[in-house]
């Protein structure tokens, strides 16, 4: 029912912004004889004038409305042919209606006012309370040409409503294509950069084992410690494959999926589970506050991967001078959901609080990762319009919020 609402209010703007309308209403006044004038809006249950020109003081302004039962124009939307009446007590069709009874007319000119599409917009129409000389081609062809000109500004304004939205539209594609182009160039850098440091190190571990089966007496320590140093290689190769597979997944998954109520609670015990050993190992506290754990607006997969990224760097950014404390919070202020993530763990140096979401950067270098958490959570939130915010303290803690 608001649709509908707006949308007539969207077509009465549409005929005020038509400046000939007010001029043509006073020629067809002049023209006819006939004291009042209007452009109405037609729909199945409304009749809504769009501009009037009242002479006669019949009491309706734009904006006003008629019972849509009471006035011919719902007989025209339904047949779509003019109605001419001169003198309504000698026209054997109209002179026992309904219409010229309530209103008191003797004299009825309306002409539809068709879209090139087909559509019935309303009706151009004037009405006196004495007879006038209508029916005849002079006046009905200036009516029909009226109409016609008022469907074309109309069909203007749509279009050039269209081409404006098609440009918003064009220049927001614009401006994701540019960012997505840096975001490809910086991920086709990092990424090779990241990749060719494992590959380099298994290369020259591999040419170190190769040394040492060659040598006569075996050293099984050295062997031991080069295979652990090729494991740890393979494993940081495997995490940086994983996390690239991630960035080109987070966009694939809003198309995919679609979003849903959650409920914060359900999500977090997933994310315990998933982190399980990570939260025993580090003696973590995770207490969640929501009043209300509803929430909407993200997929069921990116948001557990938003808690899970937070609370894991939540984690692993601890302090080792106390247990980590994770609070997270979900609030809801002047129709935006606020979702924070705080712990009391080592904080973020203040030359690299502006980089945290920034591809393979990482807060603390003694901490093992990609440095890609952050870019995906940062990621996720800007596909669905939302900010997120980071505020820390050095040795104290970090909170991230995120409003959506």
């Amino acid at each position: 029912m608001i649709e509908i609402q707006d949308e007539l209010l969207k077509d009465l703007e549409a005929i005020r912004q038509i400046p000939v309308v007010p001029t043509m209403l006073e020629v067809i006044c002049q023209t006819t004889g006939m004291g009042f004038a209007a452009v109405a809006r037609v729909t199945e249950d409304r009749w809504i004038a769009c501009s009037v020109r009242d002479e006669v003081n019949f009491g309706l302004e734009a904006g006003g409305e008629l019972p849509i039962k009471t006035t011919l124009c719902n007989e025209i939307r339904a047949h779509r042919n003019p109605i001419v009446i001169d003198n309504v007590a000698e026209d054997p069709l109209y002179r026992e209606h309904h219409t010229p009874r309530i209103y008191g007319l003797q004299s009825y000119i309306s002409i539809p006012i068709l879209l090139r599409n087909g559509d019935f917009f309303g009706t151009l129409c004037a009405i006196d309370s004495r007879p006038a000389l209508v029916n005849n081609p002079r006046v009905i062809n200036t009516f029909k040409m009226f109409a016609e000109l008022l469907a074309f500004h109309l069909e203007s304004l749509d279009l050039l409503e269209r081409s404006h939205q098609f440009t918003a539209e064009l220049q927001q594609e614009n401006k994701s294509l540019t960012s997505a182009n840096f975001d490809l160039d910086n991920f086709v850098y990092t990424a090779s950069h990241d990749l060719k440091s494992p590959v380099a190190n298994i290369a020259g571990l591999i040419e170190l084992l190769s040394v040492s089966v060659s040598n006569e007496h075996l050293d099984r320590e050295e062997l031991k410690q080069i295979t652990a140093m090729m494991k740890t290689s393979l494993r940081r190769f495997s995490t940086t494959i994983r996390d690239l597979t991630a960035i080109v997944e987070i966009d694939k998954t809003g198309s995919d999926e679609d979003a849903s109520v959650l409920d914060i609670n359900q999500v977090m015990e997933s994310v315990r589970q998933d982190l399980q050993s990570l939260v025993v190992e580090n003696d973590a506290r995770i207490e969640v506050i929501a009043p209300d754990s509803h929430v909407t607006g993200f997929t069921p997969k990116n948001f557990k991967s938003i808690l899970s990224n937070l609370v894991s760097n939540a984690i692993k950014y601890r302090s080792p001078a106390r247990k980590p404390e994770i609070t997270i919070k979900l609030e809801r202020h002047s129709g935006k959901t606020y979702l924070s993530v705080q712990d009391n763990g080592l904080g973020i140096p203040l030359n690299k609080k502006d980089s945290v979401f920034t591809m393979f950067t990482r807060a603390h270098d003694h901490v093992e990762g990609s440095g890609i958490g952050l870019y995906i959570v940062k990621r996720m939130v800007d596909n669905v319009h939302g900010e997120i915010k980071v505020d820390s303290v050095l040795h104290q803690g970090t909170t991230f919020t995120i409003i959506f």
